[in-house]
């Protein structure tokens, strides 16, 4: 079983971020969040093994260490993670300090450290309230913590951002005793603050895209999923069995579930999910389900195989997946596809074309 806690709380809210938070949150709220995760956590009964568990947000970090502590020791209590269970914590460098890097290095094995840019003028754009001082502190400290797993967050095509720019941030992660790198294309958001603002240009992201590839597998990072980099056994586990249609319990205020056939989204904004209000249930027939899970892990370098397939939720013959994929080749362009009776995956300019071939395949 994969878990996620939703922590809905930022410092301030990025211009460029869609995701539901809470910006500059009252210690009422907080503690009324962790108040109700120790009431969920102590009416579940785990059954099946804790494989990973992932807290996000909003900006976890933004916790005190104490409160911190009594989310991690109710976690511990309620869903047993053990030596092998990945354990990642998303985080902010304005939130970070010497006592809570070591309280994270003692509960966490994975950290993903939200950088955006390394250029100051870049995270400006973004609406991104981030020292320098606080980005180079943040790096010093979680370096020196060394945990087994590192990643860092960078977005490329801002307004005013040359590839060049780009390629400086890259170069200067690839430097860090860091195992993993996430890159995103600024996208539009609709609902982001800075949405009508921060406009990329589609086809220099492109062609960064192509370039941050070629330059990371040179570094020995492999592109394992459109926006994701990793060193051999650096890949997020959480997130490869989500894509995979692996079963997911969330907690927290937009947290979502999937029990195999249903996806279920926790209420939204916290006071909705602080009053109980039941989540939203997204029920569709099982052949949709399973065309769904099919498309979301075709984001990845590795696609799918016949084993893989037939540990998926309700998995039909893979000989229908082989008809699926063939059929989307022929909607969309048969240079998007690689497929063969043991492998289906997406060529370099398919991952580009990822939301058209989806399209045609749910």
């Amino acid at each position: 079983m994969n878990y996620y806690f939703h922590l809905p709380f930022c410092r301030s809210k990025c211009g460029y971020c869609a995701f539901y938070s809470e910006p500059s949150p009252d210690q009422e709220s907080i503690t009324c969040c962790l108040d109700r995760f120790e009431e969920e956590l102590s009416a579940f009964v785990p059954r099946e093994r804790c494989e990973t568990v992932y807290l996000g947000g909003g900006t976890p970090t933004l916790l005190s260490e104490a409160e911190l502590e009594r989310l991690f020791t109710l976690i511990d209590r309620r869903l047993h993670p053990d030596a092998s269970t990945e354990i990642s914590i998303e985080a902010n460098p304005e939130t970070l300090d010497k006592g809570k890097v070591q309280l994270l290095r003692g509960f966490a094995t994975r950290l993903s450290l939200g950088i955006q840019s390394f250029h100051p003028e870049f995270r400006r754009t973004l609406g991104r309230d981030s020292s320098q001082k606080a980005v180079e502190q943040a790096i010093e400290l979680v370096a020196a913590a060394e945990f087994p797993h590192w990643n860092l967050d960078l977005i490329y095509a801002i307004p005013g951002q040359s590839a060049a720019a780009f390629q400086d941030d890259l170069e200067r992660a690839v430097q860090l005793p860091i195992d993993h790198l996430s890159c995103y294309s600024l996208t539009p958001e609709e609902g982001a603050r800075l949405s009508d603002e921060l406009i990329p240009d589609d086809d220099e992201a492109a062609r960064i895209w192509q370039e941050t590839g070629e330059f990371l597998a040179g570094e020995g990072f492999r592109r394992y999923e459109i926006s994701n980099y990793a060193r051999t056994g650096g890949e997020c586990r959480h997130n490869c069995n989500v894509w995979r249609g692996g079963l997911l319990r969330g907690f927290g205020p937009a947290a979502a579930s999937f029990d195999g056939t249903k996806r279920f989204i926790q209420a939204e904004p916290l006071t909705a999910w602080l009053a109980g209000t039941p989540p939203e249930t997204d029920e569709i027939p099982p052949a949709a389900r399973r065309n769904e899970i099919f498309a979301i892990n075709l984001r990845t370098a590795d696609g799918w195989t016949p084993e893989l397939w037939a540990m998926t939720p309700d998995a039909d013959p893979w000989e229908m997946r082989l008809a699926a994929a063939r059929r989307a080749a022929s909607e969309t362009s048969p240079e998007f596809f690689d497929i063969s009776r043991n492998r289906v995956i997406l060529t370099g300019r398919g991952l580009l074309f990822w939301n058209t071939i989806a399209e045609a395949i749910i």
